[in-house]
């Protein structure tokens, strides 16, 4: 499979994640809020992956499912 964009990358390194790769290095190629809100949730809460939400959409969610973090929804 080509992965052709950063969406693409993102998607495919989530899913490496799910199924027990999840090392830093794969980590640092999850880009896309939805996603990082999903590691997040489904995966493991990590500081370093949470600072990663760019979409208010999602920081909301992320305080609503998995924890209410200042540091997340505050401009």
């Amino acid at each position: 499979m080509k992965l052709t964009n950063e969406k693409e990358i993102s998607a495919w390194v989530y899913e490496q994640c799910l199924t027990g790769n999840d090392i830093e290095q794969m980590r640092r190629l999850i880009t896309d809020s939805f996603l990082v809100y999903c590691y997040c949730k489904f995966v493991k809460d990590r500081e370093e992956m949470w600072n990663k939400i760019t979409e208010s959409e999602w920081a909301y969610l992320y305080c609503i499912d998995v924890k209410d973090r200042e540091e997340v929804w505050s401009p």
